[in-house]
């Protein structure tokens, strides 16, 4: 781990079983801590309880349950998750940008760079 600082908490919320498992292992090899949910309402239950400290969240959109887009306004909507910034990473783009602009700190489109996450990542942080 490069970083000096403590540790960084990101959580991963991608249906993909696959994809959800190769974007974890990148970020744990970056060193950050990494926190998994298959869906939004499995996120949000997963910030609840017990309440878990989480740097940022790094989302899908199309998700069974609930969706990114519905996550991350439950998320902005609610004062302990208001902070936390939400970075969509989807292969679907948003048909509404004041939607995406709204509720989602950066926009990435999959597939995406493994270095252009990272750094989306850093920057949001």
């Amino acid at each position: 781990m490069q970083r000096t600082e403590i540790a960084r908490t990101i959580l991963v919320v991608e249906d993909n079983t696959d994809v959800r498992a190769l974007f974890c292992e990148v970020l744990r090899t970056e060193g950050y801590l990494v926190l998994e949910a298959a869906n939004g309402a499995q996120a949000y239950e997963l910030l609840l309880d017990p309440p878990q400290r989480v740097d940022v969240v790094l989302t899908d959109l199309r998700m069974p349950v609930m969706d990114g887009l519905e996550l991350a306004t439950k998320l902005k909507s609610e004062s302990q998750f208001a902070a936390i910034p939400v970075v969509l990473l989807s292969a679907t783009p948003m048909k509404n940008s004041w939607q995406a602009r709204e509720n989602f700190a950066a926009l990435l489109t999959k597939p995406c760079a493994f270095t252009l996450m990272l750094s989306t990542i850093d920057a949001v942080l």
